[in-house]
């Protein structure tokens, strides 16, 4: 996927956005916008929106000496979403179909804004998160396909987006393990935005379920020319993919020869283009070059 004009308008935001949540200055904030605005008229538009996203959080850094502006937000989002695991836990075993209940739950983790409620000090409310969760509808639905890959897939390799959505996540690759599979997780190898790290996984307590591997960078979606070693290994070798979140999906989109299956939902205009959906639209989608 490529970046195009409107994205740079969206760049600067997470910027502002960043520059906000650690309560900079103007004398800091404006040093960095300066750079932000310097460094987007030599942006390459053949790249991802994610992978030219990586400015406004890298620049914010560099100058500023912060590496992890998000840290507590994130901490917070796992914790809150903790309180909610056990009912989460009990949708996806009381139903007919467990293993598509607990994707819809997965899906529901990148539906949530976890951010609005914090910011306003609020908590999550249960019978909210349920109710969204059995009325999410499924503009494009290839669960079907999924569950027909599953059967004869060994590994599979479930690519985590953000801080509290993988409390979520956990539900879903619960179920994929008791259903025969092994799956193996990938976070981030260092903190961008609210993007989930080792030490998110931990939180959640995901060490004690799968293996966790990453992959090698703090870019925002998938970079696979700085991936590591073992992460490509994993990219490779697994049998069928599973990308949760707008990031990962604008970097592996063109990927071609895997099982890829997206599941998100299209949080601007240019995505859901993209994926042949309307703005705000919720998918469980294959790749296009679905091998």
């Amino acid at each position: 996927m490529k970046t195009d004009l409107e994205c740079t308008p969206c760049i600067i935001r997470q910027a502002l956005n960043t520059l906000k949540v650690h309560g900079s200055g103007d004398k800091i904030s404006g040093e960095v916008i300066r750079e932000v605005l310097k460094k987007l008229q030599k942006i390459d538009y053949d790249r991802s929106p994610a992978y030219n996203s990586n400015i406004a959080y890298h620049t914010f850094s560099d100058i500023t000496g912060i590496d992890d502006p998000f840290h507590d937000i994130k901490i917070q989002y796992n914790k809150e979403a903790m309180k909610l695991y056990p009912r989460l836990a009990g949708i996806a075993k009381d139903s007919t179909d467990r293993l598509y209940a607990a994707a819809k739950i997965a899906i529901a983790g990148n539906v949530i804004d976890f951010g609005a409620h914090l910011s306003k000090g609020k908590t999550l409310d249960l019978e909210d998160v349920i109710k969204d969760i059995e009325k999410i509808p499924l503009v494009h639905d290839d669960f079907h396909i999924f569950v027909d890959d599953l059967k004869d897939a060994e590994k599979i390799l479930y690519i985590a987006d953000n801080a509290g959505e993988i409390v979520f996540d956990r539900v879903f690759i619960n179920q994929i393990i008791k259903a025969g599979n092994r799956v193996i997780l990938a976070v981030k190898s260092g903190p961008i935005l609210n993007d989930v790290t080792i030490e998110d996984a931990a939180q959640v307590k995901l060490d004690s379920l799968v293996k966790i591997i990453e992959t090698g960078n703090n870019y925002i979606g998938i970079n696979l020319e700085l991936a590591s070693k073992e992460f490509l290994k994993e990219f490779e070798s697994a049998d069928i993919i599973i990308s949760k979140g707008q990031g990962n999906y604008e970097t592996l989109d063109e990927i071609k020869g895997k099982k890829i299956f997206f599941l998100l939902k299209a949080k601007c205009e240019k995505i859901a283009c993209e994926l042949g959906v309307k703005y705000l639209d919720i998918v469980f989608k294959r790749s296009k070059y679905y091998k």
